[in-house]
C-alpha cells in the first residue's frame, strides 16, 4: 500500500485523485470468467484512512458479462476509515489514440464494498479489432478518477501503478523410443526444466487412446506450478531428413471462457504416424518438437510514482499545454503523415523489392517473403523449411482464382477487404483456413453471421462443419433453429440430410436439448 502526503488544509477542501494502472503482457491474462486481477492498494490522507483498489476481470465478472472486460472500484475491508465514504468516480480504459471507454459512478462505499461496470469493453475490441489502440506493446492502461469533499477542487493527487503478467516460453524435444510398440494410455511422462531457471516447468506425456477401434494420439503438457497456465502450444514431428511436420497447435489467449489446452489430440492419427514410420520419417524413436508459452502469475505489482499538485498551478500548466497543443496542431500533422498501413499498401501496389511469387493457373502475383512469414504460419513453414517453395521462391496456388489471390494479398498487407460479397467471402474463408490466417477467417465468419439468410444457411452449415469451425457452426445452427419451419422443409435441408445425416440430426437434436434446458 502507498500513501503520498501533502500539507494539511485548515478547512475541508475538495479532492481529486487520479490512479493510473498499467498492466503489461495483458493478452496473457490467465483469468477465467469470474476471476479478477487486483491493482496495488492506494490511499491519500484526504481519504480519511480509507484504502482502495481496482479489480479488473479480463474475461468478465459473471456469466452475463462473458466476452467483456469488467472493472470495479473497491474499498478494502480491513482499514480504519469511516463506515461510509461517498465518492464520485470515473473508470476508463485508455486507448493510444486518446479515445477511451468510460464509466461514471457516484456511490457511498461501506468497508469491503465495490462499484463499477460489468461490461466496460468488449474483449474482441481490445484484443483483436483495436489491439493497436488498446494494447500498445501489449500493455493495457486503466484509469480511475475520484472526487470527494467540497465541489471546488483544491487538492490534486496522481498515482501511477504497474502490474506485469509473467510469461515464459519453453521449447523442447520430446523423444519416444519404440513408438510403434506403445500400448494404449501408457503416458510415461518426461520432466522438462526451464532453460533460464533451475527448476522443472512442465510434465510432457505422449500416449494414445483406443476407443471403438479408433486410435488417437494425445499430447499432454502440464505445468508443474499450480499458478502456471499453458496458454499456447505447437507440436511438430522432427523427421530423419531434418524437415518438420506440423502436428497441430492451440492457444486460448482469445477465448472468452479459456479452454483447457493441456491434453489434446495431435492432428495425425496413430495409423498415419505408424505409416510415416514405415516411410522413414523416423525410425523407432519419435522426436517431437514442442513449443509452449506459459503464464507464470504476477511478475510484480507495485506503485511507481505519485504527484501532488496545487490545483491553481495544475490548471495553469494544463492551460499552457492546451495553448501549446493548439499552436502545434498535432492532429493536422498526423493526418498529413502516412500510416504504417498506408506504407504497406504502397509497397503492395508498387511491387518493389519482391522476392517470392504466388502462381495461379493464369497469373503470377509478386510478394515479400518477410511479410508472408509474419502473417501466416503456413507460409512461414513453406519459405523457411527445406520445401520446394523455399528453393524456387514460388508458391503454387492452383485452387484459388486470381481475384481471390488479389484480395488475399490485399488483406495480408493492409488488414482490409474491398467489395466483399458472399461468394468472395466463401473463397477467402477457404484460403484463410488453409493458410491459417486467423484474422481473415474471423473477418469472413463475421461477414457470414451478419449476412446469413434462409437460402444460404445449409451451405454455410456444411462449410463450417467441414472446416471444424465450432463457433461459426454454432451460430449457423442457432439461426437454423430460429427459422426451422422454412429451413427444415426446404430442398436444401433435404439434400443436406441425405448427404450428411449426422450433421442434420445433431442440428435438429439441439432444438430439443434447448427445450429441455429451458424447462
Amino acid at each position: 500500500m502507498f500513501t503520498p502526503g501533502y500539507p494539511p488544509a485548515s478547512t475541508s477542501p475538495g479532492y481529486e485523485c487520479t490512479f493510473l494502472w498499467r498492466i503489461e503482457n495483458y493478452s496473457y491474462c490467465w483469468h477465467k470468467n469470474g476471476e479478477k486481477l487486483v491493482s496495488p492498494e492506494f490511499t491519500i490522507d484526504g481519504l480519511d484512512d480509507t484504502v482502495w483498489t481496482l479489480s479488473l476481470f479480463p474475461r468478465g465478472c459473471s456469466k452475463d458479462s462473458i466476452g467483456n472486460i469488467s472493472l470495479f472500484l473497491n474499498r478494502t475491508k480491513d482499514e480504519d476509515g469511516p463506515s461510509l465514504f461517498s465518492v464520485r468516480y470515473e473508470l476508463s480504459i485508455l486507448a493510444a489514440n486518446g479515445l477511451s471507454t468510460r464509466f461514471d459512478g457516484n456511490n457511498r462505499f461501506l468497508n469491503g464494498s465495490w462499484s463499477g461496470c460489468f461490461s466496460l469493453l468488449q474483449r474482441e475490441e481490445a484484443l483483436v479489432r483495436r489491439r493497436a489502440d488498446y494494447l500498445p506493446q501489449d500493455t493495457l492502461t486503466v484509469r480511475c478518477k475520484m472526487w470527494w469533499g467540497a465541489p471546488k477542487v483544491e487538492v490534486v493527487n496522481e498515482i501511477a501503478a504497474r502490474t506485469r503478467i509473467g510469461v515464459e516460453e519453453v521449447s523442447y524435444v520430446h523423444y519416444t523410443e519404440r513408438f510403434p510398440e506403445m500400448i494404449p494410455d501408457d503416458k510415461n511422462p518426461i520432466k522438462i526444466r526451464s532453460a533460464t531457471k533451475n527448476r522443472r516447468v512442465l510434465k510432457s506425456c505422449l500416449y494414445y487412446t483406443s476407443d471403438a477401434g479408433v486410435d488417437t494420439v494425445m499430447m499432454e503438457i502440464v505445468p508443474y506450478e499450480q499458478n502456471h497456465v499453458l496458454v499456447k502450444r505447437n507440436i511438430f514431428i522432427l523427421e530423419e531428413s531434418g524437415e518438420k511436420t506440423d502436428c497441430g497447435g492451440a492457444d486460448n489467449l482469445l477465448d472468452d471462457t479459456r479452454k483447457d489446452i493441456q491434453d489434446l489430440p495431435l492432428s495425425l492419427t496413430m495409423e498415419a504416424m505408424l505409416l510415416a514410420s514405415k516411410k522413414g520419417w523416423f525410425v523407432g524413436e519419435l522426436c517431437l518438437q514442442c513449443e509452449c508459452v506459459l503464464t507464470t502469475g504476477l511478475e510484480f505489482s507495485k506503485i511507481e510514482r505519485s504527484v501532488y499538485t496545487k490545483p491553481l498551478e495544475a490548471a495553469k500548466e494544463r492551460g499552457d499545454n492546451a495553448q501549446t497543443k493548439e499552436v502545434y496542431n498535432v492532429q493536422q500533422k498526423l493526418s498529413a503523415c502516412h500510416s504504417a498501413t498506408d506504407d504497406l499498401k504502397a509497397i503492395f501496389d508498387n511491387q518493389r523489392f519482391t522476392d517470392v511469387e504466388f502462381k495461379t493457373k493464369t497469373r503470377s502475383f509478386p510478394a515479400h517473403q518477410l511479410w508472408l512469414c509474419a502473417r501466416s504460419p503456413v507460409f512461414k513453414i513453406m519459405l523457411t523449411s527445406d520445401m520446394s517453395e523455399k528453393n524456387s521462391n514460388v508458391i503454387p496456388i492452383d485452387d484459388l482464382e486470381d481475384g481471390t489471390v488479389e484480395q488475399l494479398l490485399l488483406f495480408l498487407y493492409t488488414d482490409q477487404l474491398e467489395d466483399l460479397c458472399w461468394d468472395s467471402a466463401m473463397k477467402l474463408y477457404y484460403a484463410a483456413d488453409k493458410y491459417q490466417i486467423e484474422r481473415l477467417r474471423v473477418v469472413c465468419s463475421s461477414f457470414f453471421v451478419d449476412n446469413i439468410t434462409i437460402s444460404c444457411a445449409c451451405e454455410l452449415l456444411i462449410m463450417a462443419d467441414t472446416h471444424c469451425d465450432s463457433d461459426l457452426k454454432e451460430a449457423v445452427q442457432d439461426f437454423i433453429l430460429r427459422h426451422e419451419e422454412q429451413i427444415f422443409g426446404s430442398e436444401d435441408w433435404e439434400k443436406l440430410a441425405e448427404e450428411n445425416p449426422q450433421l442434420a440430426s445433431k442440428t435438429m437434436l439441439m432444438k430439443y436439448q434447448k427445450k429441455s434446458t429451458v424447462s
